[in-house]
């Protein structure tokens, strides 16, 4: 029990340490294998918790779905897909331009990146109960600075790990993009067409079933 709880520390203090010396943490996390997936999964975590206490936390001044019943399996959903088309985009165009990162790697990665989102804005939520509307200036200022320290983690991790030059990864992420919205119209294609066969072959079945009385 007692290893178990030293571990743990030992793991968030490491996540800490990417928060505050990103270069140096993902460096870390791929050649020294410090990286832990429950830490990069409780990273994901902590941002679907932080869009879902927002909604329901947050003042009204602040939230004008205040008194709408948050989804959570929106929330997740949103996250989680996010996340998965990230990864397998970064992967799959990376693999082509001599990336050093693995799938696994690129997933950490972005499971590290999340902490802030959660670690500011679940807080924020709860001061916007105290703040007026001309101090919203405030929350606005943590929410974007929450979501700038994400990307600038992301940006930088993914660079590590992957070995790049600052030119070559601005580059990789312009086309990680591409891919990514590649990867969204295919699925929505493919969505859209098995409706339609589902569709299609109801109407067969109906109409065979009629044929047949």
């Amino acid at each position: 029990m007692t290893l178990n709880i030293a571990s743990l520390k030992k793991d968030a203090a490491f996540a800490g340490h990417i928060l505050t010396h990103p270069l140096d943490g993902f460096w870390d996390m791929k050649y020294e294998k410090r990286g832990r997936g429950y830490i990069a999964a409780f990273g994901i975590l902590l941002m679907i918790i932080s869009g879902v206490f927002t909604g329901e936390v947050a003042g009204f001044l602040f939230n004008m779905t205040k008194f709408v019943p948050v989804n959570v399996f929106f929330e997740a959903e949103k996250v989680l897909v996010i996340f998965i088309v990230f990864v397998i985009g970064n992967w799959s165009v990376t693999t082509l331009l001599d990336g050093k990162g693995t799938f696994k790697d690129i997933a950490l990665t972005f499971g590290y990146a999340c902490f802030p989102i959660g670690l500011i804005q679940i807080p924020t939520a709860l001061l916007t109960n105290l703040f007026t509307y001309r101090e919203g200036v405030y929350v606005n200022l943590l929410n974007n600075g929450a979501w700038l320290w994400f990307f600038v983690l992301l940006f930088l991790g993914i660079m590590t790990i992957h070995q790049y030059t600052v030119f070559k990864m601005v580059l990789t992420t312009v086309v990680t993009v591409v891919a990514m919205a590649v990867i969204v119209f295919v699925y929505l294609l493919f969505f859209s067409l098995l409706t339609q066969m589902g569709t299609f072959i109801m109407a067969i079945v109906k109409e065979i079933t009629f044929r047949m009385r």
